[in-house]
């Protein structure tokens, strides 16, 4: 698709497009600097330029997408927010017994809450803690909570409260406690395991507690996992830098696009969608700016 795009640019009169350049330099006077394989490039300012940056985040910085462009806009004094973690992973302090049990393990339907917000879907286990989509829908609102946070993780949300004391205290029989849970609920030996970390021997004696536990298994998350792992990164230029444009209102010709607006989104195609939407409407802007 991309190089459909490109083919069909290329058909555009004055059209050209030059590869392994590296923005180095912005001036006030909007001179650009860049770098070709060594070589200094400089692109003088005309009346009628127009410009416009994709931004990209932090993360993944291998792939190209390491956010020194910061610098660029910030030596402009434009107003800044700083990059952080946006659907991430977290860490938590699992036993070493239970390390040895996970390997990016997943528990499949499951609902995940923290506060007042909740989020179904499959949760993978790790060494260091925990990934996967509910964990990265809940994570802003996680990573801002300023403290070790809490999440409840409801191993069963298509049961009541009611309905899972109900299958548990059905006779047992000669059964093992596992084998027990394995089949009144279909409780996979991953989750047995999970639910002897995170519940005292009292409480695991306690059928009802148990009960409980398997509809709010408290999980501690202690922090983030490293912004270079992260999906991506949350941060970048205040909106208050721009005009309804999209339009540096500093800069008269200078539009700005993509992930490092200071907005954030649940990963996937709410992401990229917003991405779209913000190059849309910047382009629009830009062809009635040069009609002007």
């Amino acid at each position: 698709m991309l190089l459909l795009w490109l083919k069909k640019l290329k058909s555009y009169p004055g059209f050209k497009l030059f590869t392994h350049h590296s923005l180095k330099k912005i001036e006030k006077d909007k001179s650009l600097f860049f770098d070709f394989k060594g070589q200094e490039v400089k692109v003088d300012p005309s009346k009628n330029m127009a410009v416009l940056f994709s931004l990209g985040g932090g993360s993944w910085s291998k792939t190209g997408s390491d956010g020194l462009w910061t610098d660029l806009f910030s030596n402009l004094g434009l107003k800044m927010a700083p990059f952080q973690s946006m659907n991430s992973g977290f860490e938590t302090d699992w036993s070493p017994h239970f390390k040895k049990k996970v390997n990016w393990s997943p528990l499949k339907n499951i609902k995940l809450s923290f506060k007042d917000h909740s989020v179904r879907g499959e949760l993978i286990f790790t060494p260091y803690g925990l990934e996967g989509g509910p964990l990265y829908e809940l994570s802003a609102l996680v990573r801002d909570s300023r403290e070790k946070a809490q999440v409840l993780l409801d191993f069963f949300p298509d049961l009541s409260q009611k309905e899972v004391l109900s299958k548990i205290h059905k006779p047992r029989g000669k059964n093992s406690l596992s084998n027990h849970l394995r089949k009144k609920l279909k409780l996979s030996g991953l989750a047995f395991s999970l639910l002897k970390e995170r519940t005292s021997k009292e409480e695991f004696k306690d059928l009802d507690l148990l009960g409980q536990k398997l509809k709010a298994l408290p999980l501690d998350l202690l922090r983030p996992r490293p912004m270079e792992e992260s999906i991506s990164t949350s941060g970048g230029i205040h909106f208050d830098n721009l005009d309804n444009s999209l339009m540096i209102k500093k800069m008269p010709g200078f539009y700005v696009a993509g992930e490092m607006l200071d907005w954030e989104a649940p990963t996937g195609g709410y992401l990229l969608q917003g991405c779209f939407s913000t190059a849309y409407k910047a382009s629009q802007s830009i062809l009635s700016f040069l009609d002007n």
